[in-house]
């Protein structure tokens, strides 16, 4: 696996490093994972950005979908443990919007990391509420922070009230946010107010 393909936000003498996985649709210097990524930066985290391999090819004119949730799990599982093998004596946290979310919190269950944030969890597919991914949040493992808009079309605020997660795990409501927490403009705060509210609670979540 080729390292060149990521960015670094922070300092590199931080104790402290957080593995930023992108969703299913947009790359890893989306204006979203960026705002994220350099809004949390500083000297005591170093944030990694980095692309799944279908991601990558597109970057090279291939039109291709998200390979499938098992492929995912084993390229981001490597990419962890020569990060861990590089920086052997820093803390690594997991974080990943939505389906780099979902992939942080399942590999949370088999490696050893000291938290997960997931910006904006897709519970279920759209309009398919039937459909629900839940088994990795409600197994035991590192606490995980998920960070979700009260409108998210993949999961909102009724229709995770009724899931049963596991008690590490936690919600942290966005008003009137949507899975990228972008506002409705009756909304009180703007959306990248509630960005910012979302990435400041995030590094509240990190335990320096």
């Amino acid at each position: 696996m080729c390292l060149n393909n990521i960015l670094i936000d922070g300092s590199k003498e931080a104790k402290n490093i957080l593995i930023f996985a992108h969703g299913a649709g947009a790359p890893m210097d989306s204006v979203f994972m960026s705002t994220i990524a350099k809004g949390m930066a500083n000297k005591n985290l170093m944030i990694i950005r980095f692309e799944f391999n279908y991601m990558h090819k597109r970057r090279e004119g291939i039109k291709t979908f998200p390979d499938n949730i098992h492929k995912l799990c084993i390229f981001y599982e490597s990419f962890i443990n020569k990060i861990k093998n590089m920086f052997p004596n820093k803390k690594i946290w997991l974080a990943g919007k939505s389906m780099g979310g979902r992939v942080s919190a399942i590999i949370s269950k088999k490696i050893n990391v000291s938290g997960v944030i997931i910006f904006g969890y897709p519970f279920h597919p759209i309009k398919r509420i039937d459909k629900l991914r839940l088994d990795c949040l409600q197994e035991a493992g590192p606490s995980i922070l998920i960070i979700q808009g009260k409108r998210d079309k993949l999961g909102n605020y009724e229709e995770v009230q009724k899931y049963n997660l596991n008690k590490n795990n936690f919600v942290y409501w966005i008003d009137d946010g949507d899975h990228s927490f972008n506002t409705l403009k009756s909304s009180i705060k703007n959306s990248s107010d509630s960005v910012k509210e979302a990435y400041l609670k995030a590094l509240n979540f990190i335990k320096y």
